[in-house]
């Protein structure tokens, strides 16, 4: 049977704080034929994100079925290999799908990932959504430098990173201040929760303090949401504006969120960023040992008293829980002018634009 054929590109990625390189990566969609993930000295950037791509010699690929690589953890001095299946049949699924607005691909790219301690993500991406597909771990191996760099064959392996990490300022800064990350760290981004948003517009009543609904003579001047966009820990993002969001949905962590609506001609834009571990202890706390879940991530918004309230809610429950205000920080605007920012806002200038 014929395999179904795409316009795909390859990126390989790795935090910035964080770098890599290859000695080599390979993407089967043949048992003797791969695509290469290409090279970047090092790779670096932000987490997800295409960093390294190529001109491919056909305009259409099967998806892999394998990936096979070894890589250098440049702060770690440590080489780790990975060999693992892929999902053929998601991946076709979702390189399948068409933008409803424009009827382009949603999906250009795939993405993988090398963080520390042997973890390869790898994400299908696109410029208004990119998907999480594999988190996988490899295991550490052995590698010659006059194989791993046949230029220069008397480097070793420490005058190899050093070069790296004495070149780039913000590496050396963290290993020197913070060392190596925790072992958990990635897999605590990479952790997947079931939930949607849900965005409520009530009133807020301070003497009671409680939500209100608008009531029935009200609704002409109720706002009506227009769209919510999602940047997650876990490397992922969507601006789809298909709805999806409101759906449940299996996703990482918020890391950054935006919320718009209007009320008649008047134009509201809400911002929000999460802070890491606060929010990484309020998913974990929230949902136990039981990430699937279904959770309603409730948006409180009353933007006359300029009051927005964030909080998880699962069956069962008396009334959702709120999070914490020192987890996220917030910005609103009203037709493009500032309208309310958070007491704890320390975002720099533009910080919005993502």
């Amino acid at each position: 049977m014929k395999r179904l054929q795409f316009q795909l590109y390859v990126s390989g990625n790795a935090p910035i704080l964080f770098p890599t390189d290859t000695f080599f990566g390979l993407l089967y969609f043949e048992a003797d034929d791969a695509l290469e993930i290409p090279k970047k000295y090092p790779y670096q950037g932000e987490w997800g994100q295409p960093i390294s791509t190529h001109l491919l010699e056909r305009e259409e690929y099967p998806v892999p079925g394998m990936i096979d690589m070894i890589w250098l953890s440049i702060v770690e001095r440590k080489f780790y290999s990975l060999v693992d299946k892929l999902p053929v049949k998601q991946l076709e699924e979702l390189f399948s799908q068409k933008d409803e607005d424009s009827g382009e691909a949603v999906y250009e790219h795939i993405v993988v990932g090398m963080a520390p301690y042997g973890g390869v993500a790898l994400w299908i991406h696109g410029f208004k959504k990119s998907t999480l597909v594999a988190w996988m771990h490899g295991e550490e191996t052995q590698v010659e430098m006059k194989d791993f760099m046949p230029l220069n064959p008397d480097v070793t392996l420490e005058e190899n990173c050093d070069f790296y990490i004495n070149n780039d300022s913000r590496v050396k800064q963290n290993l020197e201040t913070n060392g190596l990350p925790p072992r958990d760290l990635f897999d605590n981004y990479m952790k997947q929760f079931t939930y949607r948003y849900l965005p409520l517009f009530e009133h807020w009543e301070e003497d009671e303090e409680k939500w209100q609904p608008y009531a029935e003579e009200e609704q002409e001047t109720k706002p009506e949401l227009d769209y919510i966009e999602e940047v997650l820990y876990d490397g992922t993002h969507d601006k789809l504006h298909d709805g999806g969001l409101l759906n449940y949905h299996e996703a990482g962590k918020p890391k950054k969120l935006a919320v718009k609506w209007h009320i008649k001609k008047s134009e509201y834009t809400a911002y929000f960023w999460f802070e890491d571990e606060a929010i990484r202890t309020i998913f974990d706390k929230f949902y136990g040992i039981h990430p699937d879940t279904k959770t309603d991530f409730v948006i409180h918004i009353d933007p006359e008293k300029k009051k927005y309230e964030l909080a998880l809610y699962r069956y069962g429950m008396n009334e959702p829980k709120p999070l914490s205000e020192d987890a996220y920080q917030l910005i609103v605007f009203k037709n493009k002018f500032e309208q309310y920012r958070s007491p704890n806002y320390n975002q720099p200038r533009g910080a919005w634009v993502w």
